[in-house]
């Protein structure tokens, strides 16, 4: 006995609205026990049976269930006080708490959020009223986030994401949760979009008429980007261009198609655009072949050499020499010898003998390659003088007048003629002048000697002689004076043939044709008679053949040499007036032995058309380039080896030899830094040089300055 002593305490609970709840209560000592909350006595079901709050016989308080209405609500501070006729004692205090959530997010994220790759987001939570405070957790696509260095929630709930990566796409969730139960927000789905980005953008393309050309435009990004092709500076060609998976194809291709194409790419996240220039290029053409020149020591001699195409192609001229890297460009000169500015003319003053040889004329551009040639013959000097028509022979009566023609061909200073007289061919000569003998002898400006009442020893021989820088030549004729003699008649010597012309020509013969003279009246030959003329030669020689047709071949002639021919018509009179000379004629020089004529010309054959494309020029290091190339229609034995040409915008020339046919790339050093090259291909069989292939041009970079990429021009495009 005594006063009552609580043995069990309640305890605090939270508890969900409608759920029984028991609120623990104990003594000793007989004591009654009674319940209060927030200091008012509990009313039980004992005193009201429709209260749903129960004493239990052990002193506990039991709750049917909880409630939480604004007009009733079981929440708050609870005691137990048990007292007998001794006193009463107090428990400790217990909160009982009715856990509550509403059912609405009082704010919430959109339900679809879409941003950019490395954009900032931030999704809001504010949750739904509750009692206790509902505790806050984000799901991404079912599964709990955690913070990390770009993913926190704030402290107010809030979902932020920094520098968001495509994998952030998902649902996003927020969920609350107190003892009243969970909440889950509206999903809010994420999406992050990647800006259009190209795999592969389009190259400018160069290439020639009628091909297909596709210009790539490979790109990517979320969501997928849509691709439209346009042309900036034109229309496009419609009816022959067409997408196909991104790239544009182009059918046919025509030149009026040249411009610059853009593949333009487009999502929710951006734009992009990229250009490509298409470049529709004409092979070179020569549209004017370079002739034959022939000029005489001393004179200019100048080689024409059209070329034409789309672009305009790099003229290049290569000169007759045995160093490969004597090539002139446009403007350029060498001596005295030098391009005209457009490049079409090949110029040499005060030409020598030295200058003699086959020039080449070479057009390449980034759509081919093509060449021409002409041979330059310089005559080292004139010919000496050539009796034309010289004295004939003649048996006069004393008292006659005869008359001695001397017709002199001269194409150097007017040679000067002069008579000589000997008696005979057992005395010397006596030179005649105008007035000599009296007035009996005369000497007309036509060079003629002209003898008056000849007397019986005016016989004799007579000789013109014709003297010029170039040399001298004479001619005599027998005059015979006899009372009885039967005397001369008059000669009919044949017309002239025409000027000679080439039919072929090797080391040591020469082949010539010419046709008879169709004046009228004049009299026919009955054969033909060939002479020759050669520097250091001081007289003509004649052919050892006597031709009955119109044409013949000189023989044994010297390899290398220049040689002048005429002809003449021959009768029972005499031989006619010369023909005109021939243009110079060159003999081939010595060649190897172990080639023939005919595997000459079937290689200059050959490789009279391009049979290399140049197709790229990367630069490897701050003084290199590579460059590489296809072969086209290659036989094994057509190309001994290629050429490798380096020309810059000052004329600089670099050469080098790659041999065989194995090879199709070839590594340049030692160029100058920041230089602008030009590089072409030239195939070779033995001292055959072929037509150049396309030319291809890069920039060199500033030296020590090689970028972490490497330049590549591929067919008239750069590229990183």
């Amino acid at each position: 006995e005594g006063l009552p002593v609580i043995k069990e305490h309640p305890s605090n609970v939270i508890a969900r609205r409608n759920d029984p709840v028991t609120l623990n209560c104990a003594a000793s000592g007989a004591a009654r026990i009674r319940w209060f909350r927030d200091g008012e006595e509990v009313i039980t079901s004992t005193q009201d049976p429709r209260s749903h709050r129960v004493l239990l016989p052990t002193g506990s308080l039991f709750f049917l269930r909880v409630t939480a209405t604004r007009r009733d609500s079981d929440t708050g501070t609870y005691w137990c006080v048990a007292s007998n006729s001794y006193g009463s004692a107090r428990s400790h205090n217990a909160t009982l708490t009715v856990a509550t959530l509403a059912y609405d997010f009082q704010s919430q994220a959109e339900p679809v959020v879409k941003i950019r790759v490395g954009d900032f987001v931030s999704f809001p939570c504010k949750p739904p009223k509750g009692s206790p405070l509902p505790e806050l957790t984000w799901l991404r696509d079912g599964r709990q986030v955690t913070n990390s260095s770009r993913i926190i929630i704030t402290q107010g709930g809030d979902l932020v994401i920094s520098q968001a990566v495509q994998d952030d796409s998902a649902a996003y969730v927020c969920r609350a949760r107190n003892a009243a139960g969970t909440r889950e927000s509206t999903p809010s789905q994420l999406t992050v979009m990647i800006p259009p980005w190209f795999v592969e953008r389009p190259a400018n393309v160069t290439v020639p008429p009628g091909v297909v050309v596709e210009l790539a435009c490979r790109t990517q990004g979320s969501p997928t980007p849509s691709v439209t092709w346009r042309r900036l500076d034109g229309k496009m060609p419609l009816g022959r261009a067409k997408i196909d998976d991104q790239r544009l194809v182009l059918e046919q291709v025509e030149t009026a198609d040249s411009g610059v194409y853009a593949c333009e790419v487009e999502n929710e996240a951006g734009i992009a655009s990229a250009q490509a220039s298409l470049t529709i290029v004409n092979a070179p053409e020569l549209t004017q072949r370079p002739q034959d020149v022939h000029v005489m020591v001393g004179e200019s001699a100048q080689i024409m050499c059209h070329i034409k195409g789309g672009p305009q192609p790099l003229v290049l001229w290569r000169l007759p020499t045995l160093d490969r890297t004597a090539l002139l460009i446009p403007g350029q000169r060498r001596g005295y010898t030098f391009i005209s500015d457009d490049g079409y003319t090949l110029t040499i003053e005060h030409a020598t003998t030295e200058d003699s040889g086959i020039y080449h004329c070479w057009g390449v551009s980034s759509g081919g390659g093509v060449s021409g040639q002409a041979e330059l013959v310089v005559v080292p000097s004139h010919p000496p003088p050539i009796v034309g028509v010289g004295p004939q022979d003649k048996t006069v009566i004393p008292g006659s007048v005869v008359t001695f023609s001397c017709e002199v061909v001269s194409e150097a200073a007017k040679a000067v003629i002069s008579w000589w007289y000997r008696p005979s061919v057992h005395l010397p000569s006596r030179p005649l002048s105008q007035g000599t003998d009296g007035s009996r002898i005369s000497l007309p400006d036509n060079g003629a000697l002209i003898l008056k009442n000849v007397h019986l020893d005016d016989a004799g021989i007579y000789t013109c002689r014709a003297r010029a820088d170039t040399g001298t030549v004479e001619q005599a004729a027998v005059l015979r004076v006899e009372h009885d003699a039967n005397v001369s008649e008059p000669l009919h010597l044949p017309a002239p043939p025409t000027k000679p012309r080439l039919m072929a020509v090797n080391q040591t013969a020469v082949q010539l044709s010419w046709l008879p003279n169709s004046q009228v009246g004049g009299e026919s030959g009955q054969w033909y008679t060939a002479e020759y003329w050669r520097q250091g030669w001081d007289e003509w020689r004649v052919a050892d053949a006597v031709m009955l047709k119109e044409s013949c071949v000189v023989s044994h002639l010297t390899p290398g040499h220049t040689y002048i021919f005429l002809v003449r018509a021959v009768n029972n009179s005499g031989a006619s007036f010369p023909s005109p000379w021939s243009d110079p004629v060159t003999t081939r020089p010595p060649r190897d032995p172990s080639l023939s004529v005919d595997q000459i010309r079937q290689a200059r054959r050959r490789l009279s058309q391009p049979i290399i494309t140049l197709t790229d020029a990367s630069i490897t290091a701050p003084h290199s380039v590579l460059l590489t190339w296809n072969f086209l229609d290659l036989t094994d034995e057509s190309v001994e080896g290629v050429l490798v040409y380096s020309l810059t915008k000052t004329g600089t020339v670099q050469v080098a030899t790659v041999l065989g046919t194995s090879s199709s790339s070839y590594l340049l050093h030692h160029l100058s830094a920041n230089t602008h090259y030009t590089f072409f291909i030239v195939p070779f069989w033995h001292s055959v040089e072929g037509a150049p292939s396309n030319s291809l041009s890069v920039i060199t970079p500033e030296s020590g300055m090689l970028p972490p990429f490497v330049y590549r021009y591929f067919l008239g495009t750069f590229i990183k």
